[in-house]
């Protein structure tokens, strides 16, 4: 008998990826971070107040794009697996693979 061979490679990140994909699940658990809506004039301002009053910058975005992608597909499948949808797809337009995306997506729902 011959050993049967699949042709499915396993969907690789690399090590820093690998980062911000738990960096977003501690987000999530913490903040439930959502589905990262751009800021409304208002909500701009008041952070600005705060961050003047207080001091606190909150969340900033990654510097990297394909990482802040990243980043906000995995925040936001955490709660809401049909909103990442658009998310997902510029992923794979940064480069990820589907395989990849679909296995921080599974993970992220966990």
């Amino acid at each position: 008998m011959t050993a049967m061979t699949h042709d499915f490679e396993a969907p690789q990140l690399s090590p820093l990826e690998w980062k911000v994909v738990a960096l977003a699940l501690r987000e999530a658990g913490d903040r439930g971070c959502g589905g990262y809506t751009p800021p409304s004039r208002v909500g701009t301002f008041f952070r600005s107040v705060l961050r003047i009053l207080t001091g606190y910058q909150g969340q900033l975005p990654l510097a990297d794009p394909k990482l802040e992608t990243l980043r906000r597909f995995v925040c936001t499948a955490r709660g809401h697996a049909e909103a990442a949808a658009d998310l997902g797809r510029k992923l794979v337009e940064l480069g990820f693979s589907k395989g990849q995306v679909a296995a921080v997506a599974m993970l992220a729902q966990r």
